[in-house]
């Protein structure tokens, strides 16, 4: 049997996008295991969101490639510019049907050359190829369904859905499941690519969601994470994200639920209210950009950060503290010292629990592609001058959990310790009695690297 593996660049949508090719190609037939190095064909979901993420994306192909796998590309940098990735026993398939992809894998001839459909160019093996098929759109402008998939071959089963293929996706079970269930953007974010690549917005009807979930709690996941390109815009009829979250939050067996990133404009009184739920994570992800007005408006952000701040303050007020995250970029073309003195203060400020930080670079088919960039050594001086600042906070952060109770779910036992994430999103290494997939009581006493090390409460 053909034995699968996955690798991501990028956001949680990539890694649900990895772990929906999985699914997908176990309901063909291919047998997924845990590693790259046991794989026969690997699958790697890429990212354009920066040149360093292409660069990445690009480096893990290669890698898997350069150990003789035979290498599925997909994802957004494979969208964007599919040609990066032309090479001998690569595939680039940005958006293929995953369950008809993995028969032509298995239907692969002695010659390396794979089984395709008319006007389909795939290859493996000796040659390289691009997927580039009108029969893929479909994939494109909707969000794969948990509905029973399309015929596959005998030795698959051909009553499946792609909800009870992600069990034999992922060996073993996890405690976590990234679930996207929404994709697509329709901001106009003039630094943005990954909008032009997803498409317009949609999302998952809220009982095909539901279905997943269960599944993945059947599974042994206790904590589902919600996800998508603009996961605040996601719709069902009526429904409302708020809706979507009360919802899985009151599925039987769940631990929790998180989200992956919110808007601004997405954060509001009800959705502040669900983070008082005993099963909603209290973090959110809640990406700024910049705190600089004049900036805001020239990546044609919605919002001041005069109504950023307005947006997050109900966050001070949930019950049990809850965690602030971002995204910040640095260096965009518009930006001058003032504005990037504006930022620095917002990030040394308390705000944020965890900030990521980006340097600016000039995508493809962007409006600010067309702008003169900052000098070179300009942005990394205010780089390094950011991500010290972010450090800073993050450490902060990590402190202010050391003698307090947290829940912390049990992902792993790893140097003897017992690994998990609290609710607020820090990572906790224990000693003591636990379980895999138990939510216990922890207290923390140190910071530990990126996370804190504590004891389980007795």
């Amino acid at each position: 049997m053909t034995r699968v593996a996955a690798g991501f660049v990028g956001c949680k949508v990539s890694q649900a996008d990895g772990e929906e090719a999985l699914a997908g190609l176990a309901a063909a037939g291919l047998q997924p295991v845990t590693t790259r190095e046991a794989a026969d064909v690997v699958v790697v979901h890429t990212c354009c969101v920066t040149a360093e993420a292409e660069r990445k994306s690009r480096r893990l192909v290669r890698r898997a490639a350069s150990a003789g796998k035979r290498v599925v590309v997909a994802g957004c940098a494979a969208a964007l510019r599919p040609e990066q990735f032309e090479g001998a026993g690569v595939m680039v398939a940005a958006r293929p049907d995953w369950v008809a992809l993995g028969a032509e894998l298995r239907r692969e001839d002695p010659c390396g050359r794979v089984a395709g459909r008319e006007g389909v160019v795939v290859a493996s093996g000796i040659t390289g190829g691009v997927v580039d098929d009108a029969t893929h759109d479909a994939t494109h402008d909707a969000i794969p369904r948990t509905t029973p998939v399309s015929p596959v071959p005998s030795s698959a089963d051909p009553g499946a859905t792609v909800a009870d293929a992600a069990s034999r996706a992922t060996p073993g079970a996890r405690t976590r499941l990234v679930l996207k269930v929404q994709d697509g953007c329709a901001g106009v974010c003039t630094y943005c690519v990954v909008r032009l690549v997803r498409g317009e917005p949609r999302g998952l009807p809220l009982e095909e969601v539901l279905a997943a979930a269960r599944a993945g709690l059947a599974r042994g996941c206790g904590e589902v994470v919600l996800s998508g390109i603009d996961l605040g815009a996601w719709r069902d009829g009526g429904a409302r994200l708020t809706d979507l979250v009360a919802a899985v939050a009151a599925l039987e067996g769940l631990k929790r639920v998180r989200l992956s990133s919110v808007e601004p404009s997405h954060v509001d009184g009800a959705l502040l209210e669900l983070l008082s739920h005993p099963r909603v994570a209290r973090h959110l992800h809640v990406p700024v950009q910049s705190a600089d007005d004049g900036v805001l408006r020239a990546m044609q952000r919605p919002y001041t950060f005069a109504r950023y701040l307005s947006a997050v303050e109900g966050l001070r007020r949930v019950p049990g503290g809850a965690m602030l995250s971002t995204d910040v970029i640095v260096g965009y073309p518009t930006e001058d010292e003032a504005a990037f003195a504006r930022t620095l203060e917002a990030l040394q400020s308390g705000l944020f629990g965890r900030a990521h930080v980006f340097a600016y670079s000039a995508r493809p088919g962007t409006a600010a592609a067309d702008l003169p960039s900052l000098p070179a050594a300009v942005v990394k001086e205010r780089m390094g001058r950011a991500l010290a600042a972010a450090e800073a906070a993050a450490l902060t952060a990590r402190r202010a959990t050391l003698g307090r109770e947290a829940e912390v779910l049990v992902e792993e036992r790893r140097d003897g310790l017992w690994r998990g994430y609290s609710s607020e999103y820090v990572r906790y290494s224990l000693r003591g009695d636990a379980r895999r997939g138990e939510l216990i009581l922890a207290v923390a006493d140190e910071v530990n690297g990126d996370g804190v090390r504590g004891s389980v409460k007795e």
